[in-house]
């Protein structure tokens, strides 16, 4: 868990590690949806894509 400073701030680092952590989720549960026939590969395909782009936004925005 993250450690919130005394002013509330979460630290980017805690948040990239965050948005990787629901990446990783994401291409798990996605998979398993779709080969379930639950789920579409392009919906999953998509969703899995803005969240890789979330995780390198924060990233690149904090030059890590």
């Amino acid at each position: 868990m993250a450690n919130i400073t005394p002013d509330g701030a979460i630290p980017v680092t805690a948040l990239i590690a965050e948005a990787q952590r629901e990446l990783d989720m994401r291409r798990q549960y996605y998979w398993a949806r779709v080969r379930a026939g639950k789920m579409r590969q392009d919906d999953a395909d998509k969703r899995i894509a803005l969240m890789a782009a979330i995780v390198k936004r924060l990233t690149v925005t904090a030059a890590l």
